[in-house]
């Protein structure tokens, strides 16, 4: 049975875990690729696949006056999620303070410190930390853990992403 906690509470994860980190609203044809190789280096280590997301969407707290139409709750997200063999979603309340934290503040406290990650699993476009500062290439350079970046994935009206099947 999947979990879904949330920061700070103690997760049900003693030898670490694979992550794969994002909105995941929706859990469309992108979100899916990227679980699945994530799934699958969990599987050769021998760890769980967790998802660390965000509540609210990031959107909300830093442009308030854009309104959002989500294609997921949470608990909808949790259960597309448990398809893709997701065992736990790891939920980081969203706010100005979580903003606020570079780069390096996020990959310790979040990555390193809470999940315990081995892996870390995003796509190609992943930004992140204050103004969306923090690159793949920080992730990388941070040394706590693997990085497994996944390719977008496009069909024919583009790049398949939350934003684009919301029209935004």
């Amino acid at each position: 049975m999947i979990w879904c906690m949330g920061y700070p509470e103690v997760l049900p994860l003693a030898d670490g875990c694979v992550v794969a980190v994002g909105n995941f609203d929706g859990v469309h044809a992108g979100h899916q690729s990227l679980l699945a190789a994530a799934l699958a280096r969990a599987e050769a280590l021998g760890l769980p696949l967790v998802v660390l997301t965000f509540e609210p969407h990031p959107r909300v707290v830093l442009q308030p006056a854009v309104p959002l139409r989500r294609l997921s709750e949470l608990p909808e997200k949790v259960r597309l999620l448990s398809e893709c063999g997701v065992r736990g979603v790891a939920v980081l309340p969203f706010n100005m303070e979580v903003a606020g934290w570079n780069a390096t503040a996020f990959m310790q406290r979040i990555l390193a410190d809470w999940l315990g990650a081995k892996v870390v699993a995003v796509g190609e476009n992943f930004r992140f930390g204050h103004r969306a500062a923090g690159k793949i290439e920080d992730l990388r350079g941070f040394g706590a853990f693997e990085v497994l970046v996944a390719p977008l994935v496009r069909d024919s009206g583009g790049v398949v992403s939350s934003s684009r099947l919301r029209g935004d």
